[in-house]
């Protein structure tokens, strides 16, 4: 897995949920005036976080040769 790209893709995917979880810790400590927006902001929020982990994982096994 020492392949320049490989690296790359898991690295900027983990760049993207480094960013999904400030956005949403941010929120969680400065909420929005309305709660239904901020609630909304924060799920979304944690559905990326969800979704890219999940293709990080399917990536990392892919690449690994591990069958799930």
């Amino acid at each position: 897995m020492k392949d320049e790209r490989t690296i790359a893709v898991i690295d900027l995917l983990s760049s993207l949920i480094l960013s999904h979880s400030g956005m949403l810790a941010s929120e969680q400590y400065n909420p929005r005036q309305d709660a239904d927006a901020s609630d909304g902001y924060m799920a979304e929020n944690r559905m990326w976080i969800k979704e890219l982990r999940d293709i990080r994982q399917r990536f990392e096994n892919l690449v690994t040769g591990v069958v799930e």
